[in-house]
């Protein structure tokens, strides 16, 4: 073997060896989430709880929270995210690093939304690190998941603490959340939302009759690797436009004829 053809061959090992730990930090990303914690604690109890099926999955959580929320976050609860090391220090006003902590995280996450975040958040202000973060997912287009009982009418639990007010308040209440859903917010109850998480992002295409869709290991993965374009057993790949299509899967796929149709 010439000097040349080694070199090919070690430098494709390299891009092989190199892609696959691409792959792999970006599928830990993946299951990865930001929580934003703020001042109520409607609904986080049960939110911990279904947070914590996650921890147990293998999720990693970091905690962002505003000044009034460091009360709520006891040594119980934390030791249902993983422990207080999740929580870095606070930043200084104007000093958060929003894509930093997004790039870090595969989604944002509000465990208990108080009405004064989804006030600030509904009207794409940014008043403190907690809003910042979450009004910078929102202009990224990151995807973000709500816990609605903090905020929601309807809520069990703000009706047994007398947290009613009249129709015009449960009005500007229920505005918020439709606003935010408009945003592409999803909203889930507090006890549901480990299911919300894991769940694919809604506008996800699952495989339909006749054809073959890519299924990313990790539920929201955006990422499609050599492994995978190895084990396909279709001509045709369909897979989601904002998916990573790696350089030596694209290759597996030229390889074997497959046509690849962004959806």
């Amino acid at each position: 073997m010439d000097r040349s053809a080694l070199d090919t061959l070690l430098n494709r090992a390299l891009l092989d060896l190199l892609s696959d730990r691409i792959v792999a930090r970006l599928k830990a990303r993946e299951r990865s989430a930001l929580l934003l914690f703020s001042g109520t604690d409607l609904g986080l109890d049960p939110a911990l709880k279904s947070l914590s099926k996650l921890t147990d999955a293998g999720w990693s959580f970091e905690i962002r929270r505003t000044p009034d929320a460091a009360g709520l976050l006891t040594p119980e609860r934390l030791r249902l995210l993983g422990g207080a090391r999740a929580i870095p220090p606070m930043a200084a006003p104007g000093e958060t690093d929003i894509d930093g902590a997004l790039g870090r995280n595969g989604l944002v996450v509000v465990p208990a939304l108080s009405v004064a975040l989804a006030a600030r958040a509904s009207l794409g202000m940014a008043e403190d690190e907690v809003s910042s973060l979450l009004t910078g997912a929102l202009e990224r287009g990151r995807r973000v998941v709500v816990a609605r009982d903090g905020v929601c009418p309807a809520s069990r639990e703000r009706n047994a603490r007398g947290l009613t007010g009249n129709a015009a308040f449960r009005e500007m209440l229920a505005g918020h959340l439709v606003r935010l859903e408009s945003y592409g917010v999803e909203l889930a109850w507090a006890a549901k939302l480990g299911d919300a998480i894991a769940s694919p992002r809604p506008g996800d295409r699952g495989p339909g009759p006749g054809r073959r869709t890519a299924t990313p290991s990790a539920p929201g993965s955006r990422v499609f690797g050599r492994s995978e374009a190895q084990t396909l057993d279709s001509t045709e790949l369909r897979i989601g436009a904002d998916v990573l299509i790696t350089p030596l899967a694209a290759e597996e796929l030229r390889a074997r004829h497959v046509r690849v149709v962004r959806v």
